[in-house]
């Protein structure tokens, strides 16, 4: 299980929730400058685009080794980011429809230790955004639906399982917790015949939430709290084939892993996508 190759005749897909309730607009350091969390998590999902693009380009052009889904939930409901007519994109799609590019200061540590501040152009495929309450409920919902339909496709039955990315700094304003606890199974129950799909839910360091902790292996390295409990419940286990990966950025842990994180920093969030994007060979 979980390690059918990816091709373009068996793809795999990526679906990205992104928070973007009012209190994204909370302000951090990150890189060496200031700025929300809405404008972090948008830079990082960038990146994560464009890696998955990097990842697909051929010789003879950039192949369709992925479907992806990026939505953003806020006051103003649920909107897709990267495919605006409900549906699923694809790197070649990306590529054609051109994107628009932002010069951003990054500080770097050299080798000798000293901080320099350079200037690179980003690749902007989505915008930040901050606005209102925090319909994730809602979201997990349109998710599901995404993965269910796409598991279905006759063509994706041996394909490598989608991976669902939640990234959230509170709770939901919409549904109960047992209301999210099922449609969390309805994402975990949907698969292929290599396995069921992953659930990863990364939550995001406020005020007060104490020490960060990605993929934890037991319940007990959470705080005593209902909704770290909440996110545990509705998280995936990792399978195996991520287990060196994980345990690079978490030395000396003991599998298995949960496929959650709880107070995470936008760095761990950064190495959280990418661990849950490292998935199969592709061909």
């Amino acid at each position: 299980m979980y390690n059918a190759p990816i091709t373009r005749l068996h793809p795999t897909a990526f679906v990205v929730l992104i928070d973007r309730s009012c209190s994204m607009r909370e302000r951090i350091a990150w890189g060496g400058a200031e700025m929300t969390k809405a404008r972090a998590v948008t830079l990082v999902a960038n990146t994560f685009i464009d890696e998955l693009v990097f990842r697909a380009r051929r010789e003879g052009g950039t192949l369709d080794y992925y479907d992806i889904a990026m939505l953003g939930y806020s006051g103003d409901g649920i909107n897709y980011l990267v495919s605006p007519y409900g549906e699923f994109t694809t790197p070649s799609r990306l590529v054609a429809s051109g994107v628009r590019r932002e010069k951003i200061a990054r500080e770097r540590v050299l080798p000798s230790g000293r901080s320099v501040v350079a200037v690179t152009e980003q690749n902007m495929w989505i915008r930040e955004k901050a606005a209102g309450v925090t319909p994730m409920c809602a979201a997990l919902r349109e998710g599901a639906s995404l993965v269910e339909w796409w598991c279905r496709r006759r063509k994706n039955a041996n394909s490598y399982p989608p991976t669902v990315i939640n990234i959230t700094d509170g709770e939901a304003s919409d549904g109960s917790d047992d209301e999210i606890r099922a449609i969390a199974e309805r994402i975990r129950r949907a698969g292929t015949k290599n396995g069921a799909a992953l659930l990863i839910n990364i939550h995001l360091a406020r005020g007060g939430d104490g020490t960060p902790v990605i993929f934890p292996s037991r319940l007990d390295e959470l705080p005593d709290h209902r909704y770290s409990r909440l996110l545990w419940d509705m998280s995936s286990e990792m399978p195996e084939s991520y287990h060196d990966a994980i345990l690079s950025a978490r030395p000396g842990a003991a599998a298995p892993f949960r496929a959650m994180a709880w107070g995470s920093h936008i760095g761990q969030l950064a190495a959280m996508m990418n661990i849950g994007s490292v998935n199969s060979i592709m061909l």
